[in-house]
């Protein structure tokens, strides 16, 4: 479970999906969720409390562990179109395992998970008429049990994502254990986890 915060303190990491910049009209249909399998990194997501990946080859999954006074949240910021709608879909596995999104015009979607299992969760989003950018997030509860996620989607019309976010990104750091790095560089480029 240690290979997350290890590998990604060397690697690229933005707070902010990276966004494509693009002349041509936007795609109708695209996932606006960079590293939505946990399977590469630049890692992407901005974690707080104690969050790592799975140690298991080909099965990548995030585990979050919330205290009294943290969820264990990862959040990543996605680039969208305003008046559009978006899905956003999850797996995870746990009660009191949540996925949402939030933007500064009003918009503040999210469901939880009440089963043990995996399973899967969808809510569906809609921008104001001013909204050019959300905040993807899912978290458990706190002092509740561990949540498992595995896959996380955001699907609406937009430009597609730059793979490695962008080079003026804020550079977070790691926080109680989770990963952590500078920003990404313009030329940087994805590597995936076997």
């Amino acid at each position: 479970m240690g290979a997350l915060t290890a590998a990604a303190a060397t690697v690229g990491l933005a707070s902010g999906a990276g966004f494509a910049a693009g002349a041509a009209d936007p795609s109708p249909n695209v996932d606006l969720v960079l590293n939505g399998g946990f399977d590469s990194y630049p890692w992407i997501w901005k974690c707080d409390g104690k969050v790592w990946s799975s140690s298991i080859p080909h099965d990548h999954y995030v585990t979050g562990s919330p205290s009294a006074d943290n969820n264990a949240r990862c959040s990543q910021r996605v680039r969208v179109l305003p008046n559009s709608s978006y899905l956003l879909n999850a797996t995870v596995r746990g009660a009191f395992a949540f996925v949402g999104a939030t933007g500064a015009g009003g918009e503040n979607a999210s469901t939880w998970s009440s089963g043990s299992g995996w399973n899967n969760l969808s809510v569906q989003v809609r921008t104001g008429p001013d909204t050019t950018e959300l905040t993807v997030y899912f978290h458990g509860w706190y002092e509740q049990a561990a949540y498992d996620v595995r896959r996380v989607s955001f699907s609406g019309p937009g430009y597609p994502p730059h793979p490695c976010g962008e080079s003026d990104s804020p550079s977070p750091t790691a926080t109680g254990g989770g990963p952590g790095s500078a920003s990404p560089s313009p030329t940087c480029q994805r590597t995936y986890i076997p």
